[in-house]
């Protein structure tokens, strides 16, 4: 089920305006097109509405150390993932490595030419 749209600003000051009227929740959400709950939660805090940022987990890597990871890889495309580790002296697992390196799509993605292992072989020069 796809979130609604949250409230405009002119949605925003007409429940405001028609709260100071007297209103009831139920009689405002009518009013303005919106569900009761929205209308709820809106007037509980109207100047934190819609600033809440979103929970998840931490990141385990600084972007500090990602960009030395990705800059060992392209140093070396030949380095195992635990190599690499070593190298920059990240505290995390060979997997969270590959990773990261394969969620940077146009950077790394071109170093191993489309491959997800890291162990492929070096290349002549």
């Amino acid at each position: 089920m796809a979130k609604a749209k949250k409230l405009t600003v002119f949605e925003r000051g007409r429940i405001v305006e028609l709260h100071k009227q007297g209103l009831s929740q139920r009689a405002i959400a009518a009013e303005v097109g919106r569900m009761k709950t929205v209308i709820l939660h809106f007037l509980k805090d109207p100047q934190g509405y819609g600033t809440k940022k979103l929970s998840g987990r931490p990141q385990k890597i600084s972007p500090a150390l990602s960009r030395r990871i990705r800059m060992a890889v392209r140093q070396d495309r030949g380095r195992s993932s635990s190599q690499i580790k070593a190298i920059t002296g990240a505290d995390c697992s060979p997997i969270t490595i590959r990773r990261i390196c394969e969620g940077r799509a146009s950077k790394t993605r071109n170093v191993f030419k489309g491959h997800v292992s890291f162990n492929a072989p070096k290349l002549p020069i």
